[in-house]
């Protein structure tokens, strides 16, 4: 089927009445204006149909609306199946684009293999302090750099619709880290694409933001890694997958789970035991939480110092 436009932008939203708005505007104030806007509506309770009523009617516009929560990765998916161009972009509901990011990403593919995907640079705003700007580029086959790191957000990407089938959608058994996920997916069997231009603006600091949720955030990178053990073992070795282990650890230990943080760190320190940071972290937890939480204060101010000495020579 030939498709009818050249790019469908999915949004999904859950109670971002506030922000909605924003995002949606900043796609319709693309220089490159031949796409399609899918709004999915993961069952709202707050007032974002409201917001968005003017511009509902907009012949860019479609919203779709499920009557219950199902998580955003359903929603995504929802939105990919109702798409009809032959790329798919993503954009969070509290997240906006500068107005070149379609227009760029499209111009780098030009040249690029076939069925190849687009990231961009993008600015961090946090509670209103000035921007931040961030880039890693990633460019060819780049599948054991994304398992060995988060790679780029949802709202960087640009992707040829037909790859979805390829990795057969999104997972929506991921709370957390699915953008990471879907990358390490694409990058499995696509080559990628990096735009310098930060392109996207990403607001952190919303009160329903899921990266605020501590649990949800170590849960999800845990079902993450676990998914893809396998490969990770053999992309990026023992040390690698560790490394993982122990920032899972301290995740958990910030959610207020300390036996879950103590079992990832005792994982970690199976696969690097000569890691002293690793063994001293692991060793601690087994006098307790208060013994685990001196030693990982101590050893972020011995860091810091040494941060500090480094900076000054």
């Amino acid at each position: 089927m030939v498709s009818l436009v050249r790019v469908s932008v999915i949004i999904p939203t859950y109670n971002r009445a506030r922000t909605i708005r924003r995002s949606v505007e900043s796609v319709l104030n693309q220089t490159y204006q031949d796409f399609e806007i899918l709004i999915v509506d993961d069952g709202s309770t707050d007032e974002t149909f409201e917001a968005l009523r003017p511009l509902a009617q907009h012949p860019k516009v479609k919203y779709l609306r499920y009557d219950k929560n199902r998580g955003h990765q359903a929603a995504r998916n929802n939105g990919i199946k109702n798409a009809r161009g032959d790329y798919v972009a993503f954009l969070d509901s509290d997240d906006e684009w500068t107005p070149l990011k379609l227009e760029l990403q499209l111009r780098a593919l030009q040249d690029a293999p076939a069925k190849c995907v687009a990231l961009t640079g993008l600015w961090k705003i946090a509670n209103n302090a000035p921007a931040e700007e961030h880039l890693k580029k990633y460019n060819g086959y780049v599948f054991s750099e994304m398992l060995a790191a988060h790679g780029p957000t949802y709202s960087c990407l640009l992707v040829p619709r037909e790859c979805f089938s390829k990795i057969g959608f999104l997972d929506e058994r991921a709370i957390a880290s699915g953008d990471w996920d879907t990358c390490i997916s694409l990058a499995r069997y696509y080559e990628f694409i990096t735009v310098e231009d930060p392109c996207v603006i990403i607001h952190f600091g919303e009160p329903d933001s899921v990266t605020r949720n501590k649990l949800r955030s170590a849960l999800g990178y845990l079902y993450v890694v676990e998914k893809n053990r396998e490969d990770m073992l053999r992309f990026i070795g023992k040390r690698g997958l560790a490394k993982h282990y122990r920032s899972i650890a301290l995740l958990f230990a910030d959610a207020g789970e300390f036996l879950r943080c103590r079992a990832q760190l005792l994982k970690a320190f199976r696969l690097d035991e000569k890691n002293p940071e690793t063994f001293l972290l692991a060793f601690s937890t087994l006098f307790g939480r208060n013994a685990f939480e001196f030693t990982r204060r101590r050893g972020t101010m011995v860091k810091r110092s040494l941060r500090s000495k480094l900076a000054s020579v």
